[in-house]
């Protein structure tokens, strides 16, 4: 095998990242700067203001200021449907920078974003508030379809009891992140997206996907129909009784 970026043999014991068909050695992965989206360590590493280095072979896939994040997500409403959510029709989307999007969910203090897993963990890369979709800058298809149902479904709710976004700790807040989190989660396993499948089973934290363990576990069961009345008949008590007196 042959080092992609030193171009030398690399030696049978020793270790080796693979990834792109390509190979690199272990002294060029531990030196060299890495993608933010994929971790690989490309030739052509450039850097994206607000977000981090971005690799060749990420460069041109990646959803970016130039696309129209309504145009992809969108199709997904009617599923959205399904759980009983009617989705918003001037839905709006703007592209921020990682740090300004992270800040908008959780002032929590918790270690710098390395990369794009590593935000993950801590803040959702779509997140509805004050009318828009904020959206992070540089993401594949797939993560943005599977976090902007998530999004969607939480825009449906807040027009329904007027609210400029679901960030709060109330037991309203939890029960209705937790419904948008498990639409999300269950579209990515049947749009086979593996990788946003797992992110959602087990991210954010900081509880940004509230009560998410309830609606899994009903969900094994239950078909969306089901789902629909619970969180319908669940709703409106949970939203009179808990924001009625946060107000």
């Amino acid at each position: 095998m042959i080092c992609y970026l030193c171009g030398s043999p690399i030696p049978e014991d020793q270790p080796f990242y693979n990834d792109y068909e390509k190979y690199v050695c272990k002294p060029c992965f531990q030196e060299v700067p890495r993608c933010w989206v994929c971790r690989f360590p490309g030739k052509d590493l450039q850097h994206i203001e607000g977000l981090g280095a971005e690799c060749e072979f990420c460069r041109g896939t990646l959803i970016s200021d130039q696309d129209d994040p309504a145009e992809i997500v969108m199709p997904a409403a009617p599923f959205i449907a399904n759980f009983g959510l009617e989705v918003p029709t001037d839905v709006q989307y703007k592209f921020i920078d990682r740090t300004t999007l992270r800040e908008i969910q959780t002032k929590a203090d918790v270690p710098p974003a390395d990369f794009i897993d590593d935000y993950l963990q801590y803040a959702y890369p779509v997140y509805f508030q004050d009318g828009a979709h904020h959206c992070l800058l540089r993401m594949t298809r797939p993560t943005l379809i599977a976090y902007g149902i998530v999004q969607l479904a939480a825009a449906s709710i807040c027009n329904r009891v007027d609210l400029p976004s679901l960030t709060g700790q109330t037991p309203f807040h939890l029960f209705a992140r937790g419904y948008c989190h498990y639409i999300g989660f269950e579209a990515a396993q049947r749009l086979n997206f593996d990788l946003e499948y797992r992110q959602l089973r087990k991210w954010p934290e900081m509880g940004l996907q509230g009560d998410f363990e309830r609606w899994q576990s009903m969900g094994k069961f239950r078909k969306p129909a089901y789902l629909a009345e619970y969180f319908k008949a669940h709703c409106a008590a949970l939203a009179k009784k808990h924001l009625t007196q946060s107000h």
